[in-house]
């Protein structure tokens, strides 16, 4: 039976359910009654067996969808909001700065589409004329919405070829395109969330340095002794160091969150003005550190296929915190999604672990499988 509780909510499966309606039915019939399920009498307590399961489901569903860790999508953003939580929306990226050269005076529409190395299509935001030396600059916006990287003076192939055109090159780098948050990434802010209103507290500023739009890794390093620690971090000081977000923000929570007379570190000097007073700031920005995976495989079976693309999409999907060591045992588990073969050597940056600093992260940028067998 549908039961409610203090410790939670239990219902029933269909048979159960349709058991305890046939009892009712003979104890107001007779045991005689033929409710078998070719009969319309049994027919109606099968109907009415499979609708009360639904009910029950549906309550367990919304039960479920109550709790935060179990919650997801809509009802996961309903949770987040009691503590002032929204889910990060997708933004466009953007290039200030794209070089457009070919022939004088050719004209290159608005919207028209060029595509980076990656595969990802960018439109132009303005149309735009070559000049008499056959030079234009111009704004670049991503087709879609999300994150898309492009390095200054990467190269544009259009999507349709326009005479005059020779050449479409990013002066600048990339900004600004921010993926949606996944359910897993929100219900992680919602829980450091908690810690948002602590003050004087490694972690709170932690939650809030992760609540700012863009950021995507942060490592708070807290020195409270009255030594210079191993860190690198000055006594009594701390450092907080982020991926991500603009540093204005950040100043600014980092200005409203630290104590007074608490020092910060960092390599990044910016400012905020609060309470009439210009104060200045400092953190860090992490590095990124290319890992290398080489691995040598063999075969279950002679004939077996090894799909080498699945295993190296799984290791390059991977996320690692900042100053989180990269181990090549760690990352087993992530290669044995793909079946079919096993492991004869795994080295990550051709060692068992890959060493990395404090201020930097990991990510794994290039594959190598060879199959022996």
């Amino acid at each position: 039976m549908l039961q409610i509780t203090d410790k939670g909510i239990t219902i029933d499966d269909i048979d159960i359910i349709q058991n305890r309606l046939v009892k009712a039915f003979k104890s107001i019939y007779g045991e005689n009654v033929n409710l078998d399920s070719d009969t319309p009498d049994g027919q109606l307590l099968g109907l009415f067996s499979q609708e009360l399961t639904n009910i029950h489901q549906a309550v367990s569903f919304i039960v479920q969808m109550l709790d935060p860790y179990q919650a997801t999508g809509q009802w996961l953003e309903q949770r987040a909001m009691y503590a002032g939580i929204t889910r990060i929306n997708a933004s466009y990226s953007y290039i200030d700065e794209v070089i457009f050269s070919g022939t004088p005076n050719t004209s290159i529409p608005k919207n028209a589409i060029y595509i980076d190395r990656n595969k990802n299509k960018w439109q132009l935001m303005q149309s735009i004329t070559l000049n008499e030396l056959g030079s234009a600059r111009a704004k670049f916006q991503s087709l879609e919405l999300g994150h898309y990287n492009v390095n200054a003076f990467e190269t544009f192939t259009p999507s349709t070829v326009i005479i005059g055109v020779d050449n479409v090159t990013a002066n600048t780098s990339s900004y600004g395109g921010v993926d949606q948050e996944t359910d897993s990434q929100l219900l992680k802010r919602f829980m450091l969330s908690h810690s948002i209103n602590n003050y004087d507290d490694r972690q709170g500023i932690t939650a809030a340095l992760k609540n700012i739009v863009g950021v995507k890794k942060c490592k708070v390093y807290e020195n409270f002794t009255n030594q210079t620690d191993e860190k690198a971090v000055p006594p009594h000081s701390f450092n907080a160091v982020v991926l991500g977000g603009s540093d204005e923000k950040i100043a600014e929570v980092i200005t409203k969150k630290k104590i007074g007379g608490c020092g910060l570190h960092g390599e990044i000097e910016t400012f905020y003005k609060l309470d009439g007073i210009l104060r200045k700031v400092y953190f860090d920005r992490p590095k990124k550190i290319n890992i290398n995976v080489s691995m040598t495989l063999g075969r279950y079976q002679t004939f077996n296929d090894i799909n080498v693309n699945e295993i190296k999409r799984n290791l390059r999907e991977l996320e690692f915190d900042i100053g989180e060591n990269i181990y090549a045992s760690r990352i087993i588990s992530n290669i044995n999604l793909v079946d079919g073969f096993y492991i004869k050597e795994l080295t990550v940056n051709g060692s068992n672990i890959a060493n990395i600093g404090y201020r930097d992260y990991a990510e794994i940028t290039n594959v190598e499988v060879l199959i022996d067998g």
